[in-house]
């Protein structure tokens, strides 16, 4: 125990700074925005090390504490959006079925009892109408929903 507190207050403050590049290659590799904040915690820390709390190793701890608390409580809601804001551009990115909304395909077999087969690009899928409705082979369909491999469809 004695061997971790000389270290502690014979620490330089640039371990602090290697401290912040540790949590930044954390956060590069995981992305999750968790490690911003310690690594922003150690940041501070190093700079009052540099003045105010030089030596002052137990100070230096609370302040890292405590601005670590205080960005993961505070600061997750304005920066995850700015973080992933071009997601809203891509919305429907990993959702293939979402992707064929609003699409038009062609009946490939009659539907029986509001169910039937489509084509849509060179795949053919099985397919429900809305309502119930039956389409005839070769109808053009608007596709207003997937599940799994089952699209949801109604008449143009």
């Amino acid at each position: 125990m004695d061997s971790l507190i000389t270290f502690l207050s014979d620490m330089p403050f640039w371990y602090w700074w290697v401290l912040v590049l540790v949590f930044l290659v954390i956060e590069l590799m995981t992305g999750s925005t968790y490690f911003l904040w310690p690594a922003t915690a150690a940041l501070v820390a190093g700079f009052f090390d540099l003045g105010p709390l030089d030596g002052a190793w137990q100070l230096q701890l609370i302040v890292f504490a405590v601005v670590t608390i205080a960005l993961s409580l505070v600061a997750p809601p304005y920066v995850k959006p700015w973080l992933h804001k071009s997601q809203a551009d891509h919305l429907t990115l990993n959702e293939r079925g979402a992707q064929k909304i609003g699409k038009r395909a062609i009946v490939d077999a009659d539907f029986s009892n509001g169910a039937g087969k489509v084509r849509y690009g060179d795949t053919q899928w099985l397919a429900e109408s809305e309502n119930g409705e039956n389409f005839s082979k070769d109808a053009v369909v608007e596709i207003t929903g997937a599940e799994g491999t089952k699209l949801f469809v109604k008449a143009v």
